[in-house]
């Protein structure tokens, strides 16, 4: 009956799964009793309440509910609508009236809580105007979507019915493209957008990825972009993915992304010829990521000394990446043999961390190639000078870590910090400036206990350096031994 509906009202008719989640307002049973007739139960009645195998909550009114639907027929299930209006929605027992598979209860919270998540599986018949199937379907799946638009595309290219799809594609591919990254939509958006003949059209649809979708593996798919579209097309289409993702992607992203991809993605814009843009799109892309690079690296200068020492380990990596795709850009590489030069303290810790990323990723036979033998020379001219200075002396408590602020206050502080015989100071303060002092000291983790002796006006802030400084003085120099070590061992291999 229901299909010879659908036929009747040109149609299409499926059945589907039905994912239901409805969020109740709630009331506990015992509510009245508790603190109507009565004022208390005993611990046993809380355990009955508590521990049967029904809910004991009252539900009392629906907050809110959606439904996605899963289309089952023919196959593996996948997403046929992310979701369901209530006034496109008819059934003959509401969900409430039957067992959920999960049920979840929040507690009151003062200005929320005392609600009922429940979650229901369901079967549903799903009706709709045939001329809306693409959109349907597309919006459950962009992989399926940009994939028809692919299909009449192999059969006749620049086919305008494939424009006129595409274009239908675009009130809601921003919003779901990008989360079907997985089953190559990316790579699939990429041919497409090369073969249309609209160049605002592809733009739109490449818009929702993201700079880290860029692989070797999709660098023949961007080649044809080049061809198609040109260099200036393709640069502003970059900028647009490092921009527009840029206030919300995690730099753990990028910097995987320029570990793994970083070269191999150039390698593959490079084996084109010149005249197709691919090597001097590489170049660009380069630069782009060392220029970015550089600003992470610059932007460490306001972490406390162990967060940077933790983000300088993992930024060996991406460095390295930047290193071996410099071969084909010298300005860069100079750029890179500059910086890595400077004696600055971070930066001699990257320079050790570069030179064990490459050893690790190439081996002692292939480590050569990176051209990176300047660079150990000079780690171990480096370490050989620190562990020919005398160790620290028994009685040296002078600890001689830059200070950022230029306030006021740091004279006094950096005096204290630098002189080798004061191990106590106490510092009459008002409130802002011990706090200041406060997160001076603990943002360089300094080795000096500060508290604050709340008799007299100001306050006195107490600071006094702790044996740990010898301890990490001990530590460090056992550290410089065992990679000066190393560095020699290697020292051929570079």
């Amino acid at each position: 009956m229901l299909r010879e509906i659908a036929r009747r009202l040109d149609c299409e008719i499926d059945l589907a799964l039905a994912d239901v989640h409805e969020t109740w307002a709630s009331e506990d049973e015992y509510w009245e009793e508790r603190y109507g007739r009565r004022w208390g139960y005993d611990d046993e009645e809380e355990d009955e309440r508590e521990g049967g195998s029904g809910e004991s909550h009252r539900l009392t009114e629906l907050i809110e509910s959606d439904i996605e639907l899963r289309h089952a027929t023919g196959g593996r299930p996948r997403a046929l609508a992310a979701a369901v209006s209530l006034d496109e929605l008819c059934y003959t027992k509401p969900s409430v009236e039957l067992e959920p598979f999960e049920s979840e209860h929040e507690g009151y919270m003062g200005n929320y809580g005392n609600t009922v998540d429940r979650w229901y599986h369901r079967a549903a018949i799903v009706l709709w105007p045939r001329d809306r199937t693409f959109v349907i379907r597309a919006r459950g799946s962009p992989y399926w979507g940009i994939g028809e638009v692919a299909k009449r595309l192999r059969r006749k290219a620049a086919d305008p019915e494939a424009l006129d799809l595409a274009r239908r594609l675009l009130p809601f591919w921003g919003q779901i493209a990008w989360r079907d990254e997985s089953l190559g939509t990316f790579a699939a958006t990429l041919a497409v957008a090369a073969k249309l003949g609209d160049a605002e059209v592809a733009t739109a649809l490449l818009q929702p990825f993201a700079l880290t979708s860029l692989t070797a593996k999709t660098a023949p798919r961007f080649a044809e972009l080049l061809d198609r579209h040109g260099e200036d097309w393709c640069r502003t289409l970059l900028r647009q993915w490092i921009s527009e993702r840029r206030a919300y992607e995690a730099p753990d992203e990028r910097l995987a992304w320029m570990s793994a991809g970083l070269a191999p993605l150039c390698q593959a814009l490079c084996r084109r010829p010149e005249s197709s843009g691919g090597p001097g799109m590489a170049r660009w892309i380069l630069k782009e990521q060392w220029t970015w690079l550089l600003e992470h690296i610059e932007h460490l200068e306001e972490a406390s000394a162990k967060e940077m020492k933790k983000e300088l380990a993992r930024l060996s990596e991406p460095v390295l990446a930047v290193v071996e795709s410099a071969r084909i850009d010298s300005e860069v590489q100079r750029s890179i043999v500059d910086f890595l030069a400077d004696d600055t303290d971070h930066l001699k810790l990257l320079r050790l961390g570069l030179l064990r990323a490459a050893h690790e990723r190439h081996g002692s036979n292939a480590v050569r190639a990176v051209g990176l033998k300047s660079l150990h020379t000079r780690c171990t001219r480096d370490l050989a000078r620190r562990l020919n200075a005398p160790p620290r002396a028994a009685d040296d408590w002078s600890i001689r870590t830059p200070l950022r602020c230029s306030c006021k206050l740091r004279g006094k502080l950096k005096a204290y910090l630098r002189a080798p015989r004061k191990i106590r100071l106490e510092w009459p303060l008002a409130k802002e400036g011990r706090a200041h002092i406060h997160r001076a000291i603990d943002s360089q983790d300094l080795s000096v206990r500060h508290i604050t002796r709340r008799v007299g006006r100001p306050f006195t802030l107490v600071l006094e350096k702790t044996p740990v400084l010898f301890e990490r003085d001990a530590a460090e120099r056992q550290a410089w031994e065992t990679e000066l070590k190393w560095l020699e061992e290697t020292a051929g291999d570079f």
